[in-house]
Protein backbone atom coordinates (compact mmCIF):
# COMPACT_ATOMS: atom_id res chain seq x y z
CA UNK A 1 0.00 0.00 0.00
CA UNK A 2 1.21 3.61 -0.87
CA UNK A 3 2.63 5.20 1.80
CA UNK A 4 -0.46 8.27 1.11
CA UNK A 5 -2.81 5.55 2.07
CA UNK A 6 -1.16 4.11 4.96
CA UNK A 7 -0.86 7.72 6.19
CA UNK A 8 -4.68 7.89 5.68
CA UNK A 9 -5.51 4.07 7.12
CA UNK A 10 -3.11 4.81 10.54
CA UNK A 11 -5.36 8.01 11.31
CA UNK A 12 -8.40 6.45 10.74
CA UNK A 13 -7.99 3.15 12.57
CA UNK A 14 -7.51 5.65 15.62
CA UNK A 15 -10.69 7.17 14.72
CA UNK A 16 -12.22 3.97 14.85
CA UNK A 17 -10.85 3.44 18.68
CA UNK A 18 -11.67 7.04 19.92
CA UNK A 19 -15.06 6.93 18.31
CA UNK A 20 -15.85 3.47 20.02
CA UNK A 21 -14.41 4.66 23.37
CA UNK A 22 -16.51 7.64 23.07
CA UNK A 23 -20.00 5.27 22.36
CA UNK A 24 -19.46 3.50 25.20
CA UNK A 25 -18.16 6.73 27.55
CA UNK A 26 -21.21 8.47 26.15
CA UNK A 27 -23.56 5.85 26.67
CA UNK A 28 -22.88 4.40 29.95
CA UNK A 29 -22.56 8.16 31.33
CA UNK A 30 -26.17 8.76 29.28
CA UNK A 31 -27.91 6.14 30.73
CA UNK A 32 -26.61 6.24 34.36
CA UNK A 33 -26.27 10.41 34.57
CA UNK A 34 -30.34 10.66 32.86
CA UNK A 35 -28.76 12.56 30.55
CA UNK A 36 -30.72 12.46 26.78
CA UNK A 37 -29.21 14.41 25.21
CA UNK A 38 -25.27 12.08 25.86
CA UNK A 39 -27.54 9.08 24.81
CA UNK A 40 -28.25 10.84 21.46
CA UNK A 41 -24.45 11.78 20.94
CA UNK A 42 -23.09 8.34 21.77
CA UNK A 43 -25.91 7.34 19.16
CA UNK A 44 -23.73 10.21 17.11
CA UNK A 45 -20.43 8.51 18.02
CA UNK A 46 -21.61 5.19 16.92
CA UNK A 47 -22.41 6.58 13.45
CA UNK A 48 -19.09 7.89 13.22
CA UNK A 49 -17.63 4.30 13.72
CA UNK A 50 -19.64 3.69 10.40
CA UNK A 51 -18.20 6.31 8.34
CA UNK A 52 -14.93 5.44 9.55
CA UNK A 53 -15.44 2.16 8.14
CA UNK A 54 -16.23 3.90 4.82
CA UNK A 55 -13.62 5.73 4.75
CA UNK A 56 -11.13 2.49 5.41
CA UNK A 57 -12.78 0.54 2.82
CA UNK A 58 -12.18 4.00 0.29
CA UNK A 59 -8.76 4.25 1.23
CA UNK A 60 -7.71 0.53 0.17
CA UNK A 61 -9.71 0.80 -3.12
CA UNK A 62 -8.72 4.29 -4.15
CA UNK A 63 -4.89 3.00 -3.49
CA UNK A 64 -5.31 0.05 -6.29
CA UNK A 65 -2.99 0.70 -9.12
CA UNK A 66 -4.52 1.99 -13.03
CA UNK A 67 -5.72 -1.23 -14.60
CA UNK A 68 -7.28 -2.14 -18.55
CA UNK A 69 -10.65 -0.67 -16.89
CA UNK A 70 -9.54 1.75 -14.54
CA UNK A 71 -6.69 3.59 -17.04
CA UNK A 72 -6.14 6.94 -14.81
CA UNK A 73 -6.48 4.35 -11.39
CA UNK A 74 -9.31 4.55 -8.24
CA UNK A 75 -9.15 7.59 -6.91
CA UNK A 76 -12.46 8.96 -7.18
CA UNK A 77 -13.74 6.85 -4.81
CA UNK A 78 -12.33 9.37 -2.22
CA UNK A 79 -14.54 11.72 -3.98
CA UNK A 80 -17.37 9.38 -3.94
CA UNK A 81 -16.98 9.05 -0.08
CA UNK A 82 -16.92 12.39 0.64
CA UNK A 83 -19.92 12.95 -1.08
CA UNK A 84 -21.81 10.32 0.67
CA UNK A 85 -20.33 11.83 3.57
CA UNK A 86 -21.34 15.04 3.12
CA UNK A 87 -24.54 14.13 2.35
CA UNK A 88 -25.43 12.09 5.45
CA UNK A 89 -23.97 15.44 7.84
CA UNK A 90 -26.04 17.72 5.87
CA UNK A 91 -28.83 15.77 6.07
CA UNK A 92 -28.18 14.78 9.98
CA UNK A 93 -28.12 18.47 10.53
CA UNK A 94 -31.36 19.30 8.70
CA UNK A 95 -33.38 16.24 11.27
CA UNK A 96 -31.30 18.01 14.12
CA UNK A 97 -32.66 21.51 13.49
CA UNK A 98 -36.07 20.87 12.80
CA UNK A 99 -35.74 18.36 15.93
CA UNK A 100 -33.99 22.27 18.06
CA UNK A 101 -36.94 24.32 16.24
CA UNK A 102 -40.00 22.12 17.93
CA UNK A 103 -38.21 22.26 21.40
CA UNK A 104 -37.98 26.00 21.43
CA UNK A 105 -41.90 25.68 21.38
CA UNK A 106 -42.24 22.51 22.91
CA UNK A 107 -39.13 21.88 24.98
CA UNK A 108 -38.39 18.41 26.97
CA UNK A 109 -36.94 18.98 29.97
CA UNK A 110 -34.76 16.51 31.92
CA UNK A 111 -32.57 16.42 35.18
CA UNK A 112 -29.13 15.10 34.20
CA UNK A 113 -26.43 14.58 36.76
CA UNK A 114 -23.62 17.20 37.63
CA UNK A 115 -21.76 13.67 36.76
CA UNK A 116 -21.94 13.53 33.15
CA UNK A 117 -19.52 16.84 32.42
CA UNK A 118 -16.17 15.56 32.68
CA UNK A 119 -17.11 12.87 30.35
CA UNK A 120 -18.23 15.00 27.82
CA UNK A 121 -15.23 17.36 28.54
CA UNK A 122 -13.14 14.35 27.24
CA UNK A 123 -15.12 13.36 24.40
CA UNK A 124 -14.42 17.59 23.19
CA UNK A 125 -10.44 16.88 24.05
CA UNK A 126 -10.54 13.43 22.09
CA UNK A 127 -12.57 14.93 18.89
CA UNK A 128 -10.50 17.68 18.25
CA UNK A 129 -6.90 15.71 18.76
CA UNK A 130 -9.04 13.51 16.37
CA UNK A 131 -9.81 16.39 14.16
CA UNK A 132 -6.21 17.91 13.97
CA UNK A 133 -4.62 15.21 13.22
CA UNK A 134 -6.80 13.95 10.94
CA UNK A 135 -6.93 17.25 9.40
CA UNK A 136 -2.98 17.67 9.27
CA UNK A 137 -2.97 14.00 7.20
CA UNK A 138 -5.62 15.00 5.02
CA UNK A 139 -4.13 18.29 3.90
CA UNK A 140 -0.94 16.54 3.42
CA UNK A 141 -1.87 14.25 1.38
CA UNK A 142 -5.23 15.70 -0.81
CA UNK A 143 -7.48 13.13 0.12
CA UNK A 144 -10.82 14.79 -0.11
CA UNK A 145 -12.50 11.91 2.28
CA UNK A 146 -10.19 12.11 4.94
CA UNK A 147 -10.86 15.89 5.29
CA UNK A 148 -14.56 15.30 4.89
CA UNK A 149 -13.74 13.38 8.09
CA UNK A 150 -11.73 15.80 9.42
CA UNK A 151 -14.64 18.51 9.84
CA UNK A 152 -17.00 15.40 10.92
CA UNK A 153 -14.65 14.89 13.68
CA UNK A 154 -14.57 19.59 13.71
CA UNK A 155 -18.74 19.14 14.16
CA UNK A 156 -18.80 16.40 16.54
CA UNK A 157 -16.36 18.63 18.88
CA UNK A 158 -19.35 21.40 18.60
CA UNK A 159 -22.19 18.72 18.90
CA UNK A 160 -20.75 17.84 22.32
CA UNK A 161 -19.81 21.57 23.21
CA UNK A 162 -23.47 21.65 22.97
CA UNK A 163 -24.38 18.96 24.62
CA UNK A 164 -22.29 20.20 27.53
CA UNK A 165 -23.85 23.60 27.04
CA UNK A 166 -27.24 22.20 27.48
CA UNK A 167 -26.39 20.01 30.45
CA UNK A 168 -25.34 23.18 32.41
CA UNK A 169 -28.25 24.86 31.49
CA UNK A 170 -30.80 21.86 32.32
CA UNK A 171 -29.27 22.41 35.56
CA UNK A 172 -30.47 25.60 35.77
CA UNK A 173 -33.89 25.12 34.51
CA UNK A 174 -32.75 27.47 30.97
CA UNK A 175 -34.61 24.31 28.45
CA UNK A 176 -34.76 27.01 25.35
CA UNK A 177 -31.46 28.48 24.98
CA UNK A 178 -30.27 24.39 24.80
CA UNK A 179 -33.00 24.28 21.66
CA UNK A 180 -31.33 27.67 20.56
CA UNK A 181 -27.55 25.95 20.79
CA UNK A 182 -28.45 22.80 19.35
CA UNK A 183 -30.35 24.46 16.24
CA UNK A 184 -26.64 26.43 15.71
CA UNK A 185 -24.64 23.19 15.74
CA UNK A 186 -27.42 21.93 13.47
CA UNK A 187 -27.39 24.76 11.06
CA UNK A 188 -23.52 24.25 10.86
CA UNK A 189 -24.35 20.94 10.13
CA UNK A 190 -25.93 21.71 6.92
CA UNK A 191 -23.35 24.35 6.04
CA UNK A 192 -20.34 22.17 6.18
CA UNK A 193 -21.93 19.26 4.71
CA UNK A 194 -23.07 20.94 1.81
CA UNK A 195 -19.87 22.15 0.89
CA UNK A 196 -17.92 18.61 1.35
CA UNK A 197 -20.96 17.94 -0.97
CA UNK A 198 -20.04 20.60 -3.63
CA UNK A 199 -16.43 19.71 -3.19
CA UNK A 200 -17.14 16.31 -3.98
CA UNK A 201 -19.16 17.08 -7.22
CA UNK A 202 -16.66 19.12 -8.37
CA UNK A 203 -14.28 16.18 -8.90
CA UNK A 204 -16.76 13.85 -9.83
CA UNK A 205 -17.55 16.00 -12.48
CA UNK A 206 -14.16 17.13 -13.78
CA UNK A 207 -14.13 20.34 -12.36
CA UNK A 208 -10.85 22.85 -13.59
CA UNK A 209 -8.50 23.07 -10.44
CA UNK A 210 -7.53 26.24 -9.10
CA UNK A 211 -6.27 29.23 -11.69
CA UNK A 212 -3.09 28.88 -9.41
CA UNK A 213 -2.61 25.39 -10.04
CA UNK A 214 -3.00 25.57 -13.89
CA UNK A 215 -0.74 28.85 -14.10
CA UNK A 216 2.04 26.60 -12.28
CA UNK A 217 1.58 23.86 -15.09
CA UNK A 218 1.45 26.19 -17.66
CA UNK A 219 4.43 28.44 -16.51
CA UNK A 220 6.50 24.77 -15.89
CA UNK A 221 5.92 24.05 -19.72
CA UNK A 222 6.44 27.17 -21.19
CA UNK A 223 10.00 27.36 -19.31
CA UNK A 224 11.16 24.35 -21.39
CA UNK A 225 13.50 25.21 -24.25
CA UNK A 226 11.80 24.82 -27.62
CA UNK A 227 8.66 25.63 -26.79
CA UNK A 228 7.09 28.40 -28.79
CA UNK A 229 3.26 28.09 -27.58
CA UNK A 230 1.14 26.08 -24.81
CA UNK A 231 -2.80 26.04 -26.09
CA UNK A 232 -5.16 23.65 -24.75
CA UNK A 233 -4.47 23.59 -21.46
CA UNK A 234 -6.82 20.95 -19.67
CA UNK A 235 -6.67 19.57 -16.19
CA UNK A 236 -8.96 17.27 -14.56
CA UNK A 237 -8.79 15.44 -10.92
CA UNK A 238 -9.81 12.07 -9.88
CA UNK A 239 -9.06 12.04 -6.21
CA UNK A 240 -5.56 13.31 -5.29
CA UNK A 241 -4.61 12.98 -8.55
CA UNK A 242 -4.19 15.75 -11.60
CA UNK A 243 -4.00 14.77 -15.18
CA UNK A 244 -3.00 16.95 -17.75
CA UNK A 245 -3.62 17.15 -21.05
CA UNK A 246 -2.02 20.13 -23.51
CA UNK A 247 -1.00 20.98 -26.90
CA UNK A 248 2.22 22.50 -27.40
CA UNK A 249 3.69 24.23 -30.83
CA UNK A 250 7.51 23.78 -31.46
CA UNK A 251 9.29 24.86 -34.58
CA UNK A 252 8.26 23.31 -37.49
CA UNK A 253 11.53 21.93 -39.24
CA UNK A 254 12.81 20.12 -36.26
CA UNK A 255 13.15 16.74 -36.55
CA UNK A 256 10.45 14.24 -35.41
CA UNK A 257 12.79 12.91 -32.50
CA UNK A 258 13.95 16.76 -31.56
CA UNK A 259 10.03 17.15 -31.15
CA UNK A 260 9.54 13.96 -29.03
CA UNK A 261 12.34 14.95 -26.89
CA UNK A 262 10.50 18.31 -25.96
CA UNK A 263 7.56 17.14 -25.31
CA UNK A 264 9.24 14.60 -22.77
CA UNK A 265 11.11 17.40 -21.28
CA UNK A 266 7.83 19.33 -20.77
CA UNK A 267 6.25 16.41 -19.08
CA UNK A 268 9.76 16.24 -16.33
CA UNK A 269 9.23 19.90 -15.94
CA UNK A 270 5.40 19.89 -14.84
CA UNK A 271 5.85 16.66 -12.52
CA UNK A 272 8.94 18.16 -10.84
CA UNK A 273 7.35 21.53 -10.62
CA UNK A 274 3.75 20.62 -9.77
CA UNK A 275 3.50 17.35 -7.02
CA UNK A 276 -0.23 17.08 -7.63
CA UNK A 277 0.30 16.19 -11.17
CA UNK A 278 0.23 12.30 -11.98
CA UNK A 279 0.60 11.97 -15.66
CA UNK A 280 1.51 14.47 -18.73
CA UNK A 281 0.09 14.06 -22.31
CA UNK A 282 1.70 16.88 -24.08
CA UNK A 283 0.95 16.87 -28.27
CA UNK A 284 3.46 17.99 -30.45
CA UNK A 285 2.19 20.69 -33.31
CA UNK A 286 4.41 23.15 -35.80
CA UNK A 287 4.66 26.51 -34.70
CA UNK A 288 1.80 28.89 -36.96
CA UNK A 289 4.64 31.33 -37.91
CA UNK A 290 7.08 28.64 -38.71
CA UNK A 291 4.63 27.11 -41.33
CA UNK A 292 5.83 28.16 -45.09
Amino acid sequence: MRLRAREGVRVTWAAVAVNLLLTLMKGAAGWHGGSQALLADALNSLADVGTDAAILIALCFAARPPDRDHPYGHGRVESAAAFGMGLLVAVGGAALFFRAAGDLWTPRPYQPSPAVLPVILAAIALKEGLYRATVRVARRTGNQALLANAWNHRLDVFSSATVLAGVALALMGQWRADALAAAAVAGLAVWVGGRIVRNALDDLMDAAPPDEVVGRIRSAIEGVEGVHDVHALRVHRAGHHLFVDVHVEVASEISVADGHSIAHQGQDSVLSQVEEVSEVHVHIEPHRSSNP
